[in-house]
Order: structure tokens, then sequence, then C-alpha cells
């Protein structure tokens, strides 16, 4: 009996710190995929952003606007699309501060190696004065990989604010 409690105890400690392994390797995966895109932006030269490597072919963005409650939807391609449009345009973003949660499945409220990040970013047009903003994301991975992503910032009022400040200078 003391043998089957020991056993039982040992794999249950090996499960969560699975989880727990699975959540810092995660952690870190999205730490370099911050330090890219940050790069990106920051780099002039850079034309293309290389960031495919870090989703799944079947990636999708979530994203939840004003007007929208359910949200939208945005596939690996486009998404990244969008960031490269967004230089083309003269609008640059520079993420700051990140704040890590591990996250926990949906239904059984275990870890699940899923990431939760409360960030400060910056976004500015051209050489406008940048707008600071805040952000919370959730983030699946699926080996290793980013699967899917949600996010809620306060893009409409970002993109208030950098037209007021292009159109008054």
């Amino acid at each position: 009996m003391r043998v089957f409690l020991y056993l039982l105890c040992v794999s249950f400690l090996f499960s969560c710190a699975d989880k727990h392994e699975d959540y810092y390797d995660n952690v870190t995966l999205f730490q370099e995929f911050v330090l890219e895109v940050n790069n990106y932006f920051y780099n002039s030269n850079l034309k293309d952003i290389n960031i495919s490597k870090y989703y799944t072919d079947d990636f999708v963005f979530h994203s939840y606007s004003a007007g929208n409650k359910k949200g939208y939807e945005t596939l690996k391609e486009d998404y990244i699309k969008n960031l490269e449009g967004m230089k083309l345009k003269g609008i640059s973003l520079n993420i700051g501060h990140s704040i890590y949660l591990p996250g926990i499945d949906q239904e059984t409220f275990d870890l699940n190696g899923s990431v939760r990040v409360y960030y400060g970013a910056t976004m500015c047009h051209l050489d406008s004065v940048g707008v600071d903003f805040s952000g919370y994301q959730t983030i699946d991975f699926l080996d290793g990989k980013i699967s899917e992503m949600w996010e809620w910032a306060d893009y409409g009022g970002v993109a208030n604010k950098i037209m007021a400040q292009t159109y008054s200078e």
C-alpha cells in the first residue's frame, strides 16, 4: 500500500512539473516572438517579418474591437500581412513591459501550458509622438508553436490618438 501511495504521489508531481515546464517553454518562445516583432518595427531595413515559424499552419488570431462583441478571426497569413501593412503605412509598434501568467484549461481548470500576457506597448505613425496603450492576450500552443491567440486592446482609441497627432502637426 505504501509503495502504491508513493508511486501515485510521484506521478502526480511529474504531471504538474510537465505543465509548468510547458508553460516556461512557451513563455520563452513568446518572448522570442516579441523580440522579433519589436526588431522588425525598429529596423527600417527589414521589409518582411520572419515570424511564420512561431505559428502552427492553422494559427488563428482573435481580436475584439468596439461594435463586435464576438470578435474577428484572422488567419496566419493575413495576420502577418497586417503587421507588414502597418509598417508600410509608417506605423511602428514596440511591445514593452509584459507580465506573464500561466493559463488554464477552460473545462478542467488545470494548468495546460498556455500563457496569459498583460502588456504595455507604444504605437506611432512616422515620427509622431508615440501613443502608449495596454493589452491582454491569452495564447495557446501546440507542439512548441503558437496555435491560437486572443487579444483585447483599444486599437480604435490608439488609432484616434495617432490620427489626432498626425493632423495637428
